[in-house]
């Protein structure tokens, strides 16, 4: 009989929502041809259109839903919003611009930014 090895593996993720009591949600626009990761902080236009954030400085809110560049160019012909979230307690470990988890060294003004946008960044 054939022994076959499995090697061992590791997951690692990091849950974004941390207290779903104090969730706040909205809807957004998606401009066409951009990806979106859940949990890239993102900003908010006047016209309810959504981008990436240029740094952990200037964001607005949360992204509630990962959507590829063609799903986004869909979206928007169609005029369908993805979810963001405005309010409530997020890991700091799990936010992202464009994709990328923070680094340490970015912590501090997201988190400033955070408590100016009434969100809260924690760290678990």
């Amino acid at each position: 009989m054939t022994i076959h090895y499995v090697p061992p593996i590791s997951v690692t993720s990091k849950r974004l929502i941390l207290d779903n009591e104090k969730l706040r949600r909205a809807n957004a626009k998606v401009p066409t041809a951009t990806a979106f990761k859940y949990g890239d902080l993102l900003t908010l236009s006047d016209t309810n259109v959504l981008s990436h954030a240029t740094d952990e400085k200037t964001w607005d809110v949360i992204c509630g839903q990962d959507v590829t560049a063609a799903e986004a160019t869909i979206k928007a012909a169609d005029g369908i919003e993805i979810p963001v979230y405005y309010g409530g307690v997020f890991s700091i470990e799990a936010v992202s611009l464009n994709g990328t988890l923070l680094t340490t060294a970015q912590y501090d003004a997201a988190r400033a930014q955070a408590t100016k946008n009434k969100i809260e960044l924690s760290k678990v």
